[in-house]
């Protein structure tokens, strides 16, 4: 249950790395709150951390020390077992490269998180229909990820993302690997689906122009995180 609008919470999160002869400290006691139906944006220099940062937010790492609360749940004392059950029903991702089955049709790929879920595959062939359909690939479902641009293949990942209805779409560099104009229907897409929608999004990007359009503007320097 997600509680005073507070869908996702981070307190004093580190996260260390052991190299061989050292300890590498790339999140030094990062805090952030994030409310449902905003769209925020996290930026920084390349290896600060933006990626791991999201990681544990959306539950695919736990940090060293500090606690994470997504949807109302704690995340640090869950399970491998729990989290992966947790994300499939909670949260989308959506990263820098989509990720894509290419034997699978975009139907096919947007459907597998539903049947993951255990909805019957009628339930899942109508559902992700209605996703292609609000990402404007209507026309494309029956094509192989091969046969689709650069763009297309995003916005059926950004279709997966939304297959179990969760809390949250986290994305990770989304536009990174598209052209300017590209990216640029890619941000639209998210800011459409975040006004008519009401999808919260936590977006990690270089793209000035994205970071912008979110309502919400965070960066990460030395392993801490400031509002901008």
């Amino acid at each position: 249950m997600v509680e005073n609008g507070v869908i996702l919470s981070a307190k004093d999160v580190k996260r260390d790395f052991q190299t061989m002869t050292s300890t590498l400290s790339v999140l030094k006691g990062v805090n952030i709150d994030l409310h449902t139906k905003e769209t925020a944006a996290i930026t920084g220099a390349s290896g600060v951390g933006k990626s791991t940062l999201l990681h544990i937010l959306g539950g695919l790492d736990k940090p060293t020390t500090g606690e994470v609360s997504l949807a109302g749940e704690t995340l640090q004392n869950k399970s491998e077992q729990e989290l992966a059950r947790f994300r499939n029903k909670k949260v989308g991702f959506v990263f820098q490269f989509h990720y894509l089955l290419e034997d699978f049709s975009a139907l096919e790929n947007v459907m597998i998180p539903m049947l993951v879920a255990d909805k019957s595959k009628s339930e899942a062939k109508r559902n992700a229909e209605t996703l292609l359909e609000l990402v404007g690939l209507k026309d494309r479902t029956d094509h192989r990820s091969s046969q689709l641009s650069g763009g297309e293949q995003q916005r059926v990942a950004v279709a997966r993302a939304l297959a179990n209805n969760p809390e949250i779409v986290i994305a990770d560099e989304p536009s990174g690997n598209l052209d300017i104009a590209t990216g640029r229907k890619l941000h639209e897409l998210m800011m459409q689906l975040n006004d008519e929608q009401n999808i919260t999004f936590l977006i990690a990007t270089h793209n000035q122009e994205l970071s912008q359009l979110c309502q919400r503007h965070f960066t990460i320097n030395d392993g801490k995180i400031i509002e901008c």
